[in-house]
């Protein structure tokens, strides 16, 4: 499919990216690696008069280690988080959210902030200009009701991006920059939990920085995720789990994060009961596993069905409290 037509714009730098977004309010699509716009340009989901490509803008690139934190820019690709030492050390589930997306050839080119800023997806929405017409608009095409779950006043999209459940369980930010003014918000206050406007960034406003805490003291962490096929696939259950050990030994802090499961990542504030204030060794994975099966509602509106996709939170979810106990001992805990 042929893209639409556009003028493509190309700063030099963000603040003259931040001038543009300004001049040309609302008319303007960003394009970092572009590896899912470009799809939705090309289905006509998208036909934006301008687009503007971050490409030429180095000063959104790379990992920078500060005193409790790593700054790390939005147009840094996921090969460079995958391949970088100090996040696969600090903040392993991270790294493997990176590593799990897509392909190789993908992750030269995906950025972390497009990852991030991805629009939510169904069956029923992302598909050719064609396709769409055979049937009444949906919700989020501005139709009346939800064409996955008949008569649903609400849109029920799914929020498909992997690298933010493993940044919301790590607790970082985000710094959104407009012309003039900046702002820095939890990475899960981007997300308006609404499928049909399923982000709160400004359409004048960039993403530039991912700020991650670096914890203190032993703690583990692990992303697990469920997808078709081992490349290219989006996750169609993911869950991210961060767990710390007080001086005592025992979890004092405990964050379940649940993907793909609705238009924005769930925290699972029940599981923590299940394993904060214990030693790893009784930590009860299974009750734990089980509240993020209950706090689960999937619709059948991907590639598989959402009783299926339900089930599949409490396997995953296990997996990854497993892998962050597991990770808690390689520690030395």
């Amino acid at each position: 499919m042929r893209l639409p037509l556009f003028q493509c714009l190309s700063p030099r730098s963000t603040k003259e990216a931040l001038e543009i977004l300004d001049r040309y309010k609302g008319r303007v699509k960003i394009i970092a690696g572009g590896t899912d716009i470009i799809n939705r340009l090309r289905q006509r989901l998208l036909s934006p008069q301008y687009a503007m490509t971050l490409k030429g803008v180095s000063d959104l690139r790379g990992i920078k280690r500060k005193k409790g934190h790593f700054l790390i820019s939005a147009a840094t690709t996921l090969r460079e988080i995958v391949e970088s030492p100090d996040i696969a050390g600090f903040a392993a589930a991270i790294a493997e959210s990176a590593g799990l997306v897509a392909a190789p050839p993908i992750r030269n080119v995906a950025t972390v902030g497009g990852n991030l800023l991805q629009n939510t997806r169904c069956l029923y929405y992302n598909q050719s200009e064609l396709v769409r017409k055979a049937a009444p608009p949906c919700l989020k095409q501005g139709g009346k009701s939800c064409a996955a779950l008949k008569g649903g006043t609400r849109c029920f999209s799914v929020y498909q991006g992997d690298l933010a459940p493993s940044l919301i369980a790590f607790d970082a930010r985000v710094v959104l920059k407009k012309a003039g003014l900046a702002r820095t918000i939890p990475v899960l206050d981007l997300f308006s939990r609404n499928g049909r406007h399923p982000l709160t960034i400004g359409d004048d406003e960039i993403l530039t920085d991912i700020i991650v805490p670096i914890p203190k003291g032993a703690y583990g962490s692990s992303y697990q995720k469920l997808r078709l096929r081992s490349g290219l696939e989006y996750p169609l259950v993911s869950s991210s789990v961060f767990l710390s050990l007080s001086k005592e030994g025992v979890i004092d802090r405990a964050r379940v994060v649940v993907g793909a499961v609705g238009p924005a990542p769930t925290v699972v504030e029940g599981a923590a009961a299940f394993l904060v204030g214990k030693r790893p060794a009784e930590a009860d994975v299974e009750k734990a596993a089980e509240s993020a099966f209950s706090a689960s509602r999937p619709i059948d509106n991907l590639a598989l069905p959402g009783s299926y996709r339900r089930k599949m939170v409490k396997v995953f979810t296990k997996r990854a409290i497993e892998g962050a106990l597991l990770s808690l001992r390689k520690a030395g805990a």
